[in-house]
């Protein structure tokens, strides 16, 4: 039975993200960035037969438990966790009883390989074992894109220069824990019945899992192997007892179906059933159907740096798993911090959902993004809830969510050594400003008012009507905002915040004017104003707070003080600080560092890219020049819109210097105490590359009339291109270092386009 073209890589590298040989001290983070991704489910490339320094897990979005008791010691309460799910790729070799695991045996060779155009891990290994023998084996497996409750794996096996017994053992193991030891599924029953699907549930939460699998094995001539199978209430086996000779070689292909009761009542039929269908087809075709869907998603997101491989291939690593991060299926999960590669941060849902991952999938798969925003709509009792709590109307969004609207943000952490509260689930609000941009970024963007006055304008209104109750009036009738933390997190409990201030009025003004954006659907506009009591009082005071609120600008220089005193902070030098080594707040402690000017990622700088066109180009270049060498970047968020400004303003060195620092944060695998993807990759950071790369050198500045392009293009690249979805239409774009821009409309109606300071105009299909 030829296997090869289950094996075989895309020809050109820079689709291919390779790591060779083993090193257990940089193993997790290895797992993480070669990670099987497709927005149901995430699986970490941990070695199959297993290893010591190994962090097998496989996590399901939505998936999460808070157990009965806390799970670490700076933690007062539980919370909740996503939930490491079964490991379904298990697999043991053993040779005349010797098992073929790299801390038994002698690695002669290996190479794992991330084929991010077809979304397949393979790995090729060779070792030789304390009595001379000599096997090669290689190994795939996916997630599919097609049907995301597939897993498949195929591992092939060749003796080189013995003959001998060998038994094969292919498990789906349920006893699992989270790397804090917590075990968050039991089994659902006490018995399982022999080939019925595996079914867990979590302790508290109470979802079910369901995983069915079946395996075949055969000999080169695709003779099968006999097998047996065991099942457990935490797992399923199945195992193989034969004899391989010198040169000839076995090869497993194990098919999973696996179900949630997020998906459906009944996960455990529903998972058989899949099966049944996955074993029909076959997992060549199933490998040919999940290779096609991902060519598709490539088509809309794919971005090309023709002159710099290395680049290329990074970037394509940031849109692998920004692709795999999210279920346009799924409106009631969304994008953890780690997505879902890793356990860092409980994998709670932050704003760097919708302002640093959201836009790449905005403008390239429409249908993902509203699939986002209706998360946070369908967690909007939530946020009214935590409103209310705190004293004010409306809706106020977590800062940290998971499965529910609540707030999730545990009451302290440890930072350089000592235990110190944590804030932010308190006074970082922005976080409700900054879901109701992403609101408007999206019906500007898709022109969809179905889902404005669906469900779009009340999230909107809501938090309207909370930045309204949460401004203060002084004497002098300016509002102020007062006790926050803004999305530089070194200093908290300032007041006046630039970018929280500046968002809230902008939020203010948009909601105030949606009565006027609705007319065009009157039925709605009444029931909704009913429904929420609001009156057109209450709108006029909206746009009063939006008017009077501190701006903390000085147009004398352009400056925007970011809070209501930092300017007097004691100056702090950045030169040398490396984030890798240590943070500011490591090296300073906590309180003092917040005596100084020190930010621990872009602030105002962020609040210039969401609102340019409310300021000037003076506004940008004082701004930058001013905040940049203050910024610390300990926050892997800080680069890639560093890296935007930058080119923004045509500083390519600068904006080079930081698109790299924020590509290479997960890449970056062997740079000595980095801990880099070893909690999972940074998707927001890789969100921030898209930006970066799109609405930065490219220069796409989205508005009400259509897109104007500025670009700026290293020289080095030789060009830039990438699609850009506007308004159901897809737009392929190209820029080169000389400012030339070339732009085809591939489908849909005609764009309005403008080019630099130029005038707008129609980009059609070539006739």
């Amino acid at each position: 039975m030829d296997t090869d073209h289950l094996f075989t890589l895309t020809a050109d590298p820079t689709w291919l993200l390779r790591i060779d040989g083993f090193d257990p001290d940089y193993e997790a983070q290895a797992e993480a960035v070669l990670a099987l991704v497709n927005g149901y489910q995430g699986t970490r490339a941990a070695l199959e037969e297993g290893h010591p320094a190994a962090r097998p897990a496989t996590f399901l979005a939505g998936i999460f438990n808070t157990p009965a008791a806390p799970q670490a010691p700076e933690l007062e309460a539980p919370i909740p966790e996503l939930v490491v799910g079964p490991d379904w790729s298990q697999v043991q070799i053993a040779i005349d009883g010797t098992l073929l695991r790299l801390d038994q045996v002698e690695l002669l060779e290996q190479c794992r390989t991330l084929d991010m155009a077809r979304g397949v891990l393979v790995r090729e290994w060779r070792v030789r074992d304390a009595a001379g023998r000599i096997t090669a084996l290689r190994s795939l497996r996916f997630a599919s894109l097609a049907n995301r409750h597939l897993l498949a794996q195929a591992l092939e096996i060749r003796p080189e220069n013995y003959s001998a017994a060998i038994v094969l053992t292919a498990t789906v193991n349920g006893a699992v824990t989270n790397a804090n030891q917590t075990r968050h599924l039991e089994a659902l029953s006490s018995a399982a019945l022999p080939g019925a699907p595996l079914v867990l549930r979590t302790r508290q939460s109470g979802y079910l899992i369901a995983c069915a699998a079946h395996a075949l094995l055969a000999d080169v001539n695709g003779a099968v192997v006999a097998s047996s199978t065991e099942a457990t209430p935490t797992a399923l086996r199945q195992h193989w007892q034969f004899t391989a000779g010198a040169g000839q070689s076995f090869t497993l292909q194990k098919l999973v179906s696996i179900v949630t009761s997020r998906d459906m009542p009944d996960p455990t039929a529903a998972a058989a059933a899949h099966l049944r269908e996955f074993q029909r087809v076959g997992l060549a075709a199933l490998l040919s159907e999940h290779s096609a869907a991902w060519a598709e998603r490539w088509a809309a997101t794919d971005i090309q740096i023709p002159g710099d491989a290395a680049l290329q291939g990074e970037v394509r690593f940031a849109l692998y798993h920004l692709i795999g991060a999210a279920n346009p299926d799924d409106e009631r999960s969304s994008i953890g911090a780690r997505a879902l590669t890793g356990e860092r941060y409980r994998g709670h849902v932050f704003w760097d959902t919708e302002i640093f991952v959201w836009p790449a999938l905005l403008y390239t798969h429409p249908q993902t993004a509203r699939a986002l925003l209706m998360y946070r709509y369908h967690t909007l009792d939530g946020a009214r809830a935590k409103a209310a709590a705190n004293g004010y109307r409306g809706a106020l969004f977590p800062w940290e969510a998971a499965d529910t609207g609540d707030e999730v943000t545990p009451d302290f952490m440890l930072s350089g050594g000592e235990r110190v509260p944590v804030l932010t689930g308190r006074e970082e609000q922005h976080i409700a400003a900054d879901i109701a941009y992403a609101v408007l970024q999206y019906v500007q963007a898709t022109g969809d008012p179905g889902f404005l006055a669906q469900y779009g304008a009340e999230m909107v209104l809501e938090v309207a009507r909370f930045w309204a109750d949460r401004a203060e009036r002084d004497e002098a009738g300016v509002y102020h905002i007062r006790r926050v933390i803004g999305p530089d997190e070194y200093h908290e409990t300032v007041d006046d915040n630039a970018y929280t201030n500046h968002l809230a009025a902008w939020v203010l003004r948009r909601a105030a004017a949606l009565e006027q954006a609705l007319q065009a659907l009157p039925v709605e506009w009444p029931a909704l104003a009913e429904r929420l009591q609001l009156t057109r009082a209450e709108l006029e005071q909206w746009r009063t707070v939006a008017a009077g609120l501190a701006r903390g600008y000085d147009p004398a220089t352009g400056l925007i003080e970011q809070f209501a005193g930092y300017h007097a902070l004691d100056p702090i030098d950045l030169s040398g600080h490396d984030p890798s080594v240590a943070t500011v707040d490591a090296r300073l402690g906590w309180y003092a560092m917040q005596r100084t000017q020190v930010l621990k990622q872009a602030d105002v700088v962020m609040l210039l890219i969401l609102l340019w066109e409310e300021f000037t180009e003076r506004d940008y270049a004082a701004n930058y020049a001013y905040y940049e060498p203050r910024t610390s970047h300990d926050s892997s968020l800080s680069p890639s819109f560093h890296a935007l400004m930058a080119a923004r303003l045509g500083l390519l060195a600068d904006a080079e210097r930081y698109l790299r620092k924020a590509t290479l944060i997960d890449l970056d695998l062997y740079r000595p105490g980095h801990a880099g993807a070893s909690g999972g990759v940074h998707i927001a950071a890789l969100g921030g590359v898209w930006q970066a790369l799109a609405l930065g050198f490219m220069g796409i500045q989205p508005t009400a009339t259509g897109l104007r392009i500025t670009p700026h293009i290293p020289s080095g690249w030789g060009e830039l291109g990438m699609r850009f979805t506007w308004r159901g239409s897809r737009l392929r774009l190209r820029a080169t270092p000389d400012g030339k821009v070339t732009i085809t409309l591939e489908h849909g109606d005609p764009v309005q386009v403008a080019i630099g300071a130029g005038p707008w105009e129609e980009v059609t299909h070539d006739e």
